[in-house]
């Protein structure tokens, strides 16, 4: 609140100032509004002036209006600092708050000295601004407006103690977002992918004993999706129809994909008490076993499906796709579909029916027709004996014949290859060009539904894309088990957050931008507790979509503190 002073200078002369109190860094201070020089001469020219504006400023009559300039010197010695500080996550607080993250925390911060919960912020708000290691995320936090004041020790104690509340952490987010954002949990995304750490060996695992294993290592050496030797570890991630991350599960290295299906699965169902849900997921989840559970636990499926080559495709599909009967093409006759059912055997000797629905696109067979080229091109390569031996990529492998042959007798023989194309193999996977293939369980759901839900998956690819390159969340430099699965912890609601912010923006700014956007929101500390802050056009547009007021160039310390501040409860989405 502003109020009226009369402060004397040097040579006893009375001043007449609107000053109004502030508090920085838990400290009382004071700044002058304005200054309307000698209480002598305002009396003269008004008598009585002085108690007219102490008590228009007691009734608020006068105060930060009164201020339209601020006057700044600077000292020309001044050694070289940066003082630049980042306020763009005082957005980011505001939907940390909204997900009510603090409440868990509370639960589990009873028996320490230091602050949990302003840890796992600061950890979120890096891995989005800053990205880097817990070492890097502690001496960093200088660079953000506010107090932080977290040590080393506090960081790696947190990331302890955030291992044993995850789950309570991501039930927490759920059940917020159904509630003010609205989620459909029962049709869910799932995907799968890994993360590499810079290490030599596999984790060792954790013996009796007897020798019996009591708990398995989780970074081991798998199928790297980025092709790494080092050891990695998989993670399982469930996204809702909104395109915001529900869930997410860590597997060991060596589990393959399908392996966590169902276990990833039977948490989700259990962590937010589900009775049954549709997963769409890609063909590789798309296994015999995988459907025989997911149809005993009474759940249902929306699956690609194998289709090409001789062997492993179900016949009756590829019998469909040849068919030329019953296409139903667009008007450019650039996108055709037609869609069948079939009784799909199980390996446990059970029966289930499913709608195939089959597509065709001109885009995709002109792709495949490149792709199947480039491959050809190779495997002509590979005709001669001794390149194909020391080749071990498998591109254009397969379209490729052997037999051994006696250069003078023309009979085949052993260790004495003859390498052709085989053309036939690739007439017959000609025919599939531009072919793309879905499955369900759901017979009754429409061509053009399963066609919106299957190419919802991307997002959830997107999300992986994120978290590799925006957040910078591999490698992955912590060692313990309960610290990488906090790492991924602060990595998951990271991407909750960008996603819910993407989300009631309609989608109006891709990840990166955002990001960009809240890194450029920068402030410069000015004398008595104002601040000259920045914002690129980006930043500004943002604003402007979350209906944030923020246009002055320069603000007091109150108003920069209350950036941001409750616009995702107030935020309305058409």
């Amino acid at each position: 609140m502003a109020y009226i002073v009369k402060k004397k200078n040097r040579e006893g002369k009375s001043y007449v100032y609107l000053v109004e109190g502030y508090r920085e860094k838990d400290k009382v201070k004071q700044r002058t509004l304005k200054n309307y020089g000698s209480l002598e001469e305002l009396e003269t020219k008004e008598p009585g002036a002085f108690e007219r504006l102490r008590q228009e400023a007691k009734d608020g009559l006068i105060g930060k209006k009164e201020l339209t300039e601020l006057k700044v010197t600077y000292d020309l010695n001044t050694p070289i600092s940066d003082d630049t500080l980042l306020y763009g996550w005082k957005i980011l607080e505001d939907v940390y708050a909204m997900l009510n993250i603090g409440s868990v925390i509370k639960q589990i911060e009873t028996n320490v000295s230091f602050d949990v919960n302003k840890t796992l912020k600061l950890l979120v708000f890096q891995r989005i601004l800053h990205p880097g290691s817990k070492l890097n995320t502690v001496q960093s936090q200088q660079k953000l407006f506010g107090q932080w004041d977290i040590n080393e020790n506090a960081m790696y104690r947190s990331l302890s103690l955030l291992f044993h509340t995850k789950e309570s952490i991501q039930l927490e987010v759920h059940k917020q977002i159904v509630n003010k954002i609205g989620r459909v949990a029962t049709l869910v995304f799932y995907d799968v992918t890994n993360y590499y750490f810079e290490i030599d060996f596999n984790d060792e695992d954790t013996l009796d004993e007897h020798g019996a294993i009591l708990e398995e290592g989780i970074r081991k050496r798998g199928a790297s999706k980025e092709r790494r030797r080092s050891p990695i570890v998989q993670l399982g991630l469930f996204m809702d129809t909104n395109g915001i991350p529900i869930s997410y599960k860590l597997f060991r290295g060596n589990q393959t994909d399908p392996i966590t299906y169902l276990p990833a699965i039977e948490q989700v169902k259990k962590q937010f008490g589900l009775e049954r849900v549709i997963v769409v997921a890609d063909k590789a989840m798309n296994s015999k076993g995988n459907i025989a559970q997911t149809l005993k636990n009474g759940d249902g499926w929306l699956f690609s499906q194998k289709h090409r080559g001789k062997c492993g495709a179900p016949k009756e599909i590829q019998t469909c796709i040849l068919d030329a009967e019953d296409w139903e093409y667009n008007e450019t006759l650039t996108f055709a579909k037609k869609s069948m059912f079939r009784n799909r055997k199980l390996d446990n000797g059970t029966e289930v029916r499913e709608k195939v629905l089959v597509t065709w696109s001109e885009k995709y067979a002109r792709r495949e027709k490149i792709r199947r080229d480039g491959a050809l091109e190779y495997a002509s390569k590979l005709t001669q004996a001794e390149v194909f031996r020391q080749t071990c990529k498998k591109g254009g492998k397969k379209y490729l014949s052997l037999y051994t042959l006696d250069e003078q007798t023309g009979e085949r023989i052993a260790f004495s290859p003859l390498i052709r194309l085989n053309t036939e193999d690739i007439a017959f996977d000609e025919q599939f060009d531009g072919i793309n293939v879905l499955v369900t369980s759901e017979i009754t759901m429409s061509d053009e539904e399963m066609l919106h839900q299957y190419k919802q998956l991307s997002k959830i690819e997107n999300c992986f894309r994120v978290t590799k390159t925006e957040f910078a969340s591999r490698p992955v430099f912590v060692q313990k088990k309960e610290h990488i699965e906090a790492h991924f912890l602060t990595c998951f609601l990271a991407l909750v957050i960008i996603r819910i912010i993407q989300h009631k923006t309609k989608w109006e700014q891709s990840p990166a931008v955002l990001i960009n956007a809240l890194q450029s929101a920068t402030a410069h500390k000015l004398p008595n507790g104002f601040y000259h802050v920045h914002a690129d056009q980006d930043l500004c547009k943002l604003n402007q979509l979350l209906g944030i007021d923020w246009t002055k160039g320069i603000v007091t310390h109150e108003q920069l503190a209350r950036y941001g501040k409750n616009w995702c409860t107030t935020f309305k989405l058409n």
